[in-house]
């Protein structure tokens, strides 16, 4: 039975599955009578429920540390997320000039294929489960073919359940396989001979930091955060936006708008978040909003709670696309702002345009449970059975 929100601020916990359904409205009720909550789950942390005081914490990494991002612990490295300046400005150096929206914008095409080979495999049933047999194959075959370069998709398969376990669960075993699965990525790309072609992982075989070449460390943990970032964010957005379509008679004509979608895809996101939280550490005594935090104590920087700061939004939990603007946080704030924000934005309009190129009126199936994830996927359906037309 899912918990009330007075029984969830009593003692709030950001993984428990009898919280997740009221989890945002007790983080709303909080923003204006205790915006910073302490909880005892997880060993304790104070949770950023207000839009302004997660965008102060993002913006001080000096105050508060990356070093260890997630509420339950990383067992692994996951490089640049997990480092503070002035060495997260070094991993990010290697890592930027393969994000920039002109460098993954020649990709489009290759895109836009693997959407139409994922629609076709559907389209003649007339129903699908928008997760399995659309977003999943679809963000996999972009992280193999764009980022890793690679055919193997054994490989990445498997690096798609244990994202999706680490995204939800955050156990140590997730982080594990991910990263035995990033020395697999790894080895593959030393072995390959180099044919002048660039590519993320070619750039970590041979990037050098202040003249020395990255320890095996430093690369797997680079490669294990492109896993977790590749993988199971573009899929709950994709899901997400397409259980609006499915629920909402507004939402197709607002995506076949001529000229694109693009201000109404931030208030998806902003609705959705991409991921729900992270974590930091203070750096010294300090106050959130008033509130005492010490030195060595955790802040859980709730993203999803922030998008819907009834103080910096109206209509805080609806769609509203006529919005003047959505400054949201789903790609976070300051200097860890999302490696991947581009392209995530080029993933999601190019899903969503070719999977309405050939279907049209979406409906939830017959009898179909949306059952939501905790963790850092909140809300986002694992699985979202539909029927539709063809377009």
């Amino acid at each position: 039975m899912a918990k009330s929100v007075e029984e969830i601020l009593a003692n709030v916990d950001l993984y428990a599955e009898d919280q997740r359904e009221n989890l945002l409205a007790a983080a709303a009720a909080a923003s204006s009578a205790c915006p910073v909550p302490h909880t005892d789950a997880d060993g304790g942390y104070h949770l950023l429920t207000r839009y302004e005081d997660v965008r102060a914490v993002c913006a001080a990494p000096e105050l508060f540390s990356s070093a260890q991002p997630a509420i339950r612990g990383v067992p692994v490295r996951v490089i640049p997320i997990d480092t503070d300046p002035p060495d997260h400005r070094e991993y990010r150096r290697i890592l930027n000039p393969f994000f920039t929206r002109p460098a993954l914008a020649r990709y489009e095409p290759q895109l836009r294929e693997l959407a139409r080979t994922a629609v076709e495999s559907f389209v003649d049933r007339g129903a699908c489960d928008i997760v399995s047999d659309f977003a999943i194959p679809f963000s996999a075959g972009s992280l193999a073919r764009i980022v890793f370069a690679t055919d193997n998709r054994d490989l990445v398969d498997r690096g798609v359940a244990a994202a999706k376990d680490a995204a939800v669960t955050s156990s140590p075993e997730a982080f594990q396989t991910l990263a035995g699965l990033a020395m697999e990525a790894l080895a593959e790309a030393e072995a390959k001979p180099d044919d002048g072609e660039d590519s993320v992982l070619r750039a970590l075989v041979t990037a050098t930091i202040d003249g020395r070449p990255l320890t095996l460390e430093e690369r797997l943990g680079m490669v294990t955060t492109l896993f977790l970032g590749g993988l199971d964010t573009t899929r709950g957005v994709i899901a997400n936006i397409a259980y609006h379509l499915a629920t909402r008679d507004d939402v197709e004509p607002i995506l076949r708008k001529p000229g694109g979608w693009h201000r109404e895809l931030e208030e998806f996101l902003r609705l959705d978040s991409t991921v729900a939280f992270m974590a930091r550490t203070a750096t010294q005594d300090t106050e959130i909003a008033g509130t005492p935090v010490q030195a060595g104590e955790r802040v859980a920087v709730f993203f999803a709670a922030a998008n819907r700061d009834p103080a910096q939004f109206e209509r805080p939990d609806e769609l509203v696309f006529d919005r003047g603007g959505v400054p949201h946080v789903s790609f976070g704030f300051g200097i860890h702002r999302c490696l991947g924000l581009h392209f995530a934005r080029i993933q999601l309009a190019v899903a969503i345009e070719e999977l309405l190129a050939r279907t049209t009126r979406f409906r939830l199936a017959p009898g179909a449970q949306i059952r939501r994830q905790v963790g850092l996927s909140l809300g986002s359906p694992y699985r979202l059975d539909v029927t539709f037309d063809r377009a």
